[in-house]
């Protein structure tokens, strides 16, 4: 394997650049900072004194301490080492012991941007030549005032490769799911079908009216996400089927971490009435399905795996394909602009 082959392979590893990512739910940072690892950079993720969300490189410019190590103070993050007070925009504000340093006033540490919407912190992660972010444009169900849900969040002990293969997957569901609150299905010989979509493409089982997953999407533009519905009996209350939309964040090579909105299309009583009954019974199935999936991804072998794809893998191969694609065209532009630099 050549150079350019390794660093596509790498790029698959940690996640494709240029894109938003859901890192964490908002109830994971409070009013300390967090050190988090997210497509294999540290992250330190705080709060100002406004609540405001900052997600910064976690090494102070100073002497290179972990900045999630340190604190809050008067709106500043401040290292625990020497009480370097970062601002939220990476800009070095003071130094108590030393007030005439040359480091104030300077950006020294980088700062991801980051938009707060729904319970969930997104970030985004530029490579060199594309640092300013992309247009933020986030599922249409999550903008609408005619949906609702609920974020879970899981991490997972595997590459998040294979959790998108997972989730491009529609006949796992009735294997692997069977007999769950709402998978009660027969199973039978389907196959799988493949479409494309706006930025991205669907993967339908063949079979329609039962209450498994039928239909899945993945959709890659300025950020990666998968939409697919799981039928809801009757008793699971007002508004539909459940809709989830699913964000996937490696956070190394061996971690990921999943944020699902569990999302219904209903608004006032109904919706008041769908997020106390998931709270108190429906939440209990979710987790029993995505326990099943964990328990199978995580006993995986290291990335990548020996394989003989076959029919019902037409939605894996295709996202794959798409993947690489975009990796390759990621890292020939770095290795073009690098080789522009170096004739200069």
């Amino acid at each position: 394997m050549n150079e350019y082959q390794r660093n596509v392979d790498d790029l698959l590893a940690l996640g494709l650049r240029n894109r938003w990512y859901c890192i964490a739910p908002s109830a994971a940072v409070t009013d300390r900072p967090v050190p988090m690892t997210r497509l294999g950079e540290r992250l330190v993720v705080w709060r100002d004194a406004a609540g405001a969300v900052h997600v910064q490189q976690d090494q102070c410019p100073h002497r290179a301490a972990p900045l999630s190590k340190g604190r809050v103070v008067d709106g500043l993050l401040t290292c625990r080492y020497h009480g370097a007070q970062i601002a939220g925009d990476g800009t070095v504000a003071s130094i108590a012991i030393s007030p005439e340093c040359n480091l104030i006033g300077r950006k020294l540490v980088r700062a991801y941007p980051v938009v707060e919407h729904m319970e969930g912190i997104f970030a985004y992660f530029g490579d060199a030549l594309h640092p300013e972010p992309a247009l933020f444009e986030l599922p249409y169900e999550m903008v609408e005032p005619d949906w609702g849900g609920l974020i879970v969040s899981a991490t997972w002990r595997c590459n998040h490769q294979y959790v998108n293969d997972n989730l491009n997957d529609p006949m796992h569901a009735p294997v692997l799911h069977r007999g769950t609150f709402t998978h009660l299905v027969t199973l039978q010989s389907e196959k799988i079908f493949v479409e494309d979509i706006a930025h991205g493409f669907s993967c339908r089982r063949a079979a329609t009216g039962g209450n498994s997953v039928e239909r899945m999407e993945f959709l890659d533009h300025t950020m990666q996400y998968w939409r697919f519905d799981v039928n809801y009996p009757p008793n699971a209350g007002p508004g539909g089927n459940l809709r989830i939309v699913c964000f996937v964040t490696p956070i190394d090579a061996n971690n990921t971490i999943i944020n699902f909105w569990r999302m219904r299309k209903s608004t006032g009583w109904q919706r008041d009435l769908w997020y106390f009954l998931y709270k108190a019974k429906l939440e209990e199935f979710a987790w029993q399905v995505l326990e099943q999936d964990r328990e199978i991804l995580e006993d995986m072998p290291a990335w990548p795996p020996k394989e003989n794809l076959h029919q019902h893998d037409l939605g894996v191969s295709r996202m794959r394909r798409m993947m690489r694609r975009e990796a390759e065209a990621q890292i020939k532009a770095l290795e073009a602009a690098d080789q522009s630099a170096a004739a200069q």
